[in-house]
């Protein structure tokens, strides 16, 4: 939520439950495995729901898994549900996907120019290489065309009409979209059933490589008044993510809130006006 918008964090996070219930029905019905991560692991591990201060969902899931439930979502969701990637929507920016409410109004950044419903995070997990040098390498790769997408998406006056400014919408009328977007999942998947790969990554804000037998057979993760499927080794996944001392909430300086600038859950975004909700977005602001 954001400073200047604000809203109760614990109903955010009870409405975005309600799409975790969906994830979780789907993938049973149709054979597909996904893993509750990141914080939201943490928070199950530490108190068996959210982290009081955490606004989003992670889950995660194999190449393969990932890539039948987008081909498949049309058909497999109830009508008020969408999963939005690139692969679904040539306006959206980023390399993993959501799972979204069509309902519900939610825009992250005004400068994105990007109106989307609320929403949980579905990353895939795609092979890296034992080998350390490759792996930062990989790495680099990675964040390069992760700063590009940004690039390429973003109001490219945001600060004003400056001299970086205009090089942003010099690069946006030169580099197209769908040709980022292509070299991005070209490095995700590169080492993806290859040999000497027995550690995957998210790609999410961090970059951290998990064997894969940490995630193995999904275990059972209770989380607010439900179970959800987790890695199988919550302790490996966990220290190498957070540390060994993750059991143990961080100070209140370093705890981290997406602070989204504009929510509603009773309008659906396809039916709301950018324009009129960055106008009243900036009224909030004035006051």
């Amino acid at each position: 939520m954001d400073p200047h918008f604000k809203y109760d964090i614990r109903d955010f996070q009870m409405h975005i439950l309600g799409l975790l219930d969906v994830m979780d029905e789907v993938c049973r019905k149709h054979g597909l495995t996904y893993y509750i991560v990141g914080g939201t692991l943490l928070g199950s591990v530490r108190s068996q729901g959210f982290i009081p201060w955490d606004d989003d969902l992670d889950v995660a899931m194999f190449r393969e898994d990932y890539e039948t439930l987008l081909a498949h979502y049309r058909e497999w969701l109830p009508e008020r549900y969408s999963i939005q990637s690139f692969e679904s929507n040539r306006d959206y920016s980023r390399h993993f996907a959501k799972l979204e409410d069509r309902n519900t109004t939610l825009v992250e950044r005004f400068h994105l120019r990007r109106m989307e419903g609320v929403y949980l995070d579905i990353f895939p997990l795609d092979d890296v290489p034992d080998n350390r040098m490759l792996r930062w390498l990989q790495y680099r790769r990675y964040r390069l065309f992760d700063k590009l997408l940004y690039f390429a998406y973003r109001d490219p006056y945001k600060h004003g009409d400056g001299f970086s400014s205009r090089m942003i919408a010099f690069f946006q009328k030169r580099m197209s979209r769908e040709r980022l977007h292509g070299r991005m999942k070209a490095i995700l998947t590169r080492y993806n059933g290859m040999k000497k790969c027995s550690c995957c990554m998210t790609h999410g804000g961090g970059y951290t490589a998990i064997p894969k037998t940490a995630y193995g057979k999904p275990a059972m993760y209770k989380f607010e008044n439900g179970s959800y499927c987790g890695p199988e080794d919550a302790v490996t996944y966990l220290t190498l993510s957070y540390g060994k001392d993750y059991i143990i909430p961080p100070p209140p300086d370093k705890r981290e809130t997406h602070y989204f600038q504009y929510c509603d859950f009773d309008r659906g975004y396809e039916t709301a006006s950018f324009d009129e909700l960055k106008k009243l977005y900036d009224e909030q602001k004035k006051k």
